[in-house]
């Protein structure tokens, strides 16, 4: 993972918990890890059709 990635994650991390004090942390950070492993897939796929366009 790219240092920017890592940053803008970590940041991340802080706004929301500001944000949701008053809500389950447990549910937010499982709502966060998914929204970042299915930004991770997306991002993978667009990598893998553009190998193979390439090629």
């Amino acid at each position: 993972m790219g240092i920017y990635r890592t940053f803008s994650y970590k940041v991340e991390d802080l706004i929301i918990k500001l944000l949701s004090k008053k809500q389950d942390s447990e549910m937010i950070k499982e709502k966060v890890a998914n929204y970042r492993r299915k930004s991770e897939e997306i991002r993978n796929q667009k990598k893998m059709s553009k190998k193979h366009k390439a090629v």
